[in-house]
């Protein structure tokens, strides 16, 4: 029996069912499409735009504060030699250096945790590449959600539940074959199996659909407030990271003669009071 079988066409009871019918399957539709997008932003965009943006910008905020970093612990230990010159004592070199590392060991370790993420991008950079045929495997993708996510389709059979985990392997891999495949597999589970055929349990079937679309709708929302799609908007602007780039490089350069000057200075004092 199909999902209008207990309905004579014409008749009022017909035309209501017919219509949250419709309704549920656009519900459906509407609940696979924002489901895919959150999927898309959260598995391909944030993370490909957050190792672009650490190649290309990180690289040079992490070589700006090795800089910053190495002015403030040669004017500690300015500070700590001028101290110990007034007061006439002689430092010992070693203790000296010992004292500032490890007043400074938070930024060092900050440090080695900023260059750690930045080799772990450029380690990954080629895994981010997106497939020629993205649009056609989120297309398809969309498809076979609608007919066999088991968050959109509450009372599908176990066998095409076990044949969802398939479907999102190959789309989270990027595999356009696979997918292809599995949709014309597919066809063995029509598209409204998993409609029932009563109007109360077509009823439950739209509230649970509308109460999924506003949490996933939520949730969207607030993926899209991820710094990512800020760092994207300057990626994808030529002219906007060139500048960005160049007012880095500028910053790092006024910061290392900054430090050469400052290592004059200290190289100054320690001939007067630092024994090695």
């Amino acid at each position: 029996m199909d999902a209008f079988g207990i309905y004579e066409e014409g008749n009022e009871l017909f035309k209501d069912f017919e219509k949250l019918y419709n309704e549920n399957i656009q519900l459906r539709t509407e609940l696979s499409t924002i489901s895919e997008e959150i999927e898309h932003l959260d598995r391909f965009v944030i993370p490909h735009t957050k190792t672009a943006y650490l190649i290309k910008i990180g690289t040079l905020r992490v070589e700006l504060l090795q800089a910053q970093v190495a002015i403030m612990k040669t004017r500690h230990k300015i500070a700590l030699l001028r101290s110990n010159l007034e007061r006439g004592k002689i430092v010992h070199g070693e203790a000296l250096n010992y004292e500032v590392e490890r007043e400074f060991r938070e930024w060092d370790d900050r440090l080695r945790h900023e260059i750690a993420q930045i080799d772990e991008a450029k380690a990954r950079f080629s895994s981010f590449q997106q497939p020629e045929d993205l649009q056609e495997i989120r297309s398809i993708y969309r498809i076979l959600s609608r007919k066999l996510n088991p968050e959109i389709n509450f009372d599908q059979s176990e066998e095409a539940k076990s044949f969802w985990p398939s479907v999102r392997t190959a789309y989270l891999w990027g595999d356009i074959f696979h997918l292809k495949a599995l949709m014309m597999m597919s066809d063995d589970y029509p598209e409204s199996y998993d409609m029932p055929n009563d109007m109360g349990r077509m009823r439950r079937d739209r509230d649970i659909l509308k109460s999924k679309i506003q949490t996933a709708s939520k949730r969207l929302t607030n993926i899209k407030q991820h710094p990512a799609f800020e760092w994207r908007v300057l990626l994808d602007d030529t002219d906007k990271l060139a500048a960005e780039q160049s007012k880095l490089r500028d910053e790092i350069e006024r910061a290392k003669l900054q430090h050469t000057a400052l290592q004059d200075m200290l190289r100054s004092l320690e001939m007067k009071g630092v024994r090695r």
